[in-house]
């Protein structure tokens, strides 16, 4: 029973390494979740070229950014990472960081010279939306001016760049890749369904916070630092509630609002320290899950 219980936890970590510490999970996780709500957008689930072509930036770059931070911290905090991770990224940072960055560069190229083939020139909403990405995504893990902290490590801005980040990603990229307005009357509901996105990934973002409680120095100022653990997941679970009825509202269908009601009760199992697989696995997982609830519940009704 020993073994077999050893041999079980030796492959969940090397299912959690392949997946979570590569990065790839979280990379399909935005690429569904923006195919999600190109669905909700276009209300059509045949993808066409220039579809998928902007799904693979979407899932690369978030690759990179994920790899970069990690690798970041690994070199200059190397105290603030789980021993584990830490192991991971100094044996493989490197070449994930240049599989990342060929990936992310061949993808977004890929993408912008399919863009500017059918459109005939970049949008100036586009590159507004590039631009604000690269400065969240690479402001996240480093910040060039000043004392070089990213966002994350200054009081208050980790959970707010984070759901910004995601919600930039999977649902205001998406609404501009299908030619949304944002201005219209008619927009009320992308406003609802942004919303509802920021308040989800907040929500399943403070587990994450309760984890490194123990790692992250006091001045971070997150949520379980100032309040506690179990205070902080009261109100991620409030978020998630509330993202839930966002996307009941204004949702093509049930799937987001289904994954945000499944994530309660996981999120308030996090109220403790877990595995790692709770986090770079399930966690993460709901959003490959919110992209993939939204295609499946179209497609069913």
């Amino acid at each position: 029973m020993n073994s077999a219980f050893v041999a079980g936890m030796c492959e969940l970590r090397q299912m959690v390494e392949r997946l979570g510490f590569t990065h790839f999970w979280i990379a399909l996780a935005a690429a569904l979740s923006a195919a999600g709500s190109l669905f909700a957008f276009s209300n059509s689930a045949l993808l066409e070229a220039s579809d998928w072509e902007f799904l693979m930036a979407i899932g690369t770059c978030t690759g990179w950014v994920y790899t970069f931070q990690r690798w970041m911290k690994s070199t200059r905090k190397p105290e603030q990472m789980p021993p584990y991770r830490l192991e991971f990224m100094r044996k493989h940072g490197g070449r994930l960081g240049v599989l990342w960055t060929i990936l992310a560069i061949w993808a977004s190229c890929h993408w912008l010279l399919g863009l500017k083939n059918t459109s005939g020139s970049m949008d100036a909403l586009h590159g507004l939306l590039i631009l604000l990405a690269a400065v969240l995504g690479i402001g996240y893990a480093f910040n060039p001016m000043g004392s070089g902290r990213g966002w994350r490590e200054r009081p208050h801005l980790k959970l707010p760049t984070i759901a910004l980040s995601w919600t930039l990603a999977t649902v205001v990229f998406p609404a501009s890749h299908v030619g949304l307005n944002w201005w219209g009357m008619e927009s009320l509901p992308l406003w609802g369904l942004a919303c509802s996105q920021i308040l989800f990934v907040a929500g399943i973002t403070v587990p994450f916070d309760v984890r490194d409680l123990n790692l992250d120095p006091r001045e971070f100022q997150t949520w379980p630092q100032r309040w506690g653990a179990f205070k902080s997941i009261r109100i991620a679970l409030l978020l998630l509630a509330l993202s839930a009825t966002g996307f009941v509202l204004f949702d093509i269908n049930w799937g987001r609002a289904s994954v945000a009601i499944l994530a309660l009760p996981l999120v308030a199992w996090t109220v403790r320290p877990r595995k790692e697989a709770v986090y770079s696995l399930l966690l993460d997982g709901l959003l490959i899950l919110q992209g993939s609830a939204v295609l499946w519940f179209g497609v069913s009704h």
